[in-house]
């Protein structure tokens, strides 16, 4: 995959150069861990690069490996969902639903690793939890602590939903209010993130919150007008088809206590990722959120027989294939063809990879 200068993965390749070049004894490398400002609060992405610098200097080597784990999530949770469909037969609803699930955290974010691949471990810990009965979900839940320290915030709200039961009117009162009170400033929710956060992650919580940020982040290049509505476009067709579930399914699920449970969990992850998205990156969580939600769209219609369901899904059909179309697009700037002709051996050692988006315009 192509690895542009201004993402993190060219970061992560330059930094398996420098300690290639420059090695460091493992009691230095280890000093470096949860030291304040400048240290690292993550895990997996710091382990993984600093013991193949022992060996390699190859970038395509360190994200081959990142692809592996990134990977095995990426089609577990897909066949998560396609699994449960059995003897009934997928139609283009149940696809295009599929589709946009995968592309919601697509493989291409692989660039991102440490959140994206973090976000997929959440998301394959917290489902088995809540939809399959299974209590080792929460240690694979919680093990995206390791992979990315923002994840802790996810996990803490999994464990209270775990041990603090809210009634759905009030949880869709307060996604609809989330809404609303997502338009809070962000130094608002800055200053409530700095007073909870432990205090090794201080530094990181204020790196993402400080003025300075937002300011980098107000003053990027303005993306074309369908990069700035397709995920808008999901959200609306997430909001219609929640509400549906809520407004006509209630007593469709009453009796299923597990997929009770997880339409519980959506709709209270759906309110953190609203409150959150007010700041700059807190969207992620958001993202992540709505990828339980395409879960649960999946789920609600290879279980129930809702006419109200299946009517308004096909209204809200076009905003999931916008959303599909342009996740490609977007997926071109660092997908290329040796992405998806070539093997992983060959991969390895192709150094100058030409994003697909080159050959288009």
């Amino acid at each position: 995959m192509f690895r542009p200068e201004e993402m993190d993965s060219y970061r992560y390749a330059l930094k398996l150069k420098v300690l290639y070049d420059s090695p460091l004894t493992w009691e230095v490398f280890k000093s470096s861990f949860f030291t304040g400002e400048g240290g690292s609060t993550d895990i997996y992405e710091p382990i993984i690069t600093y013991f193949l610098s022992l060996v390699t200097d190859n970038g395509n080597i360190l994200f081959g490996v990142f692809g592996l784990v990134f990977g095995y999530f990426y089609s577990r949770n897909i066949w998560l969902l396609l699994e449960t469909v059995k003897k009934a037969r997928m139609n283009r609803m149940l696809w295009i639903i599929i589709f946009t699930f995968a592309f919601v955290i697509g493989f291409w974010e692989l660039n991102g690793v440490r959140m994206w691949t973090a976000a997929h471990i959440f998301f394959y810990g917290a489902y088995n939890l809540i939809v399959k009965g299974n209590k080792k979900g929460f240690l694979i839940a919680a093990a995206s602590i390791a992979v990315h320290f923002s994840f802790a915030m996810p996990v803490a709200l999994l464990a209270f939903f775990i041990f603090v039961k809210l009634p759905w009117k009030i949880l869709y009162f307060i996604f609809i209010a989330s809404f609303f009170l997502s338009e809070l400033s962000s130094g608002l929710m800055a200053g409530f993130m700095s007073r909870f956060a432990p205090e090794f992650l201080l530094p990181k919580v204020n790196s993402y919150t400080s003025d300075e940020y937002v300011e980098t982040i107000s003053s990027g290049p303005v993306a074309n007008w369908y990069i700035r509505y397709y995920t808008k476009s999901l959200g609306w067709a997430i909001f219609v088809m929640v509400s549906t579930i809520y407004f006509s399914g209630l007593t469709l699920i009453k009796s299923n206590k597990r997929f009770s449970d997880f339409f519980s969990f959506t709709l209270l992850f759906l309110s953190f990722g609203n409150l959150m998205s007010s700041i700059p990156s807190g969207g992620r969580y958001l993202t992540i959120a709505r990828l339980f939600a395409m879960a649960l769209m999946f789920l609600f219609y290879i279980q129930y027989d809702n006419k109200i369901y299946k009517k308004n899904m096909a209204i809200v059909t076009p905003l999931l294939v916008f959303y599909i179309v342009i996740s490609v697009r977007v997926a071109f700037d660092t997908v290329t063809f040796g992405t998806v002709l070539t093997n992983p051996i060959i991969a390895a050692f192709l150094n100058e990879p030409i994003p697909m988006i080159d050959f288009i315009k």
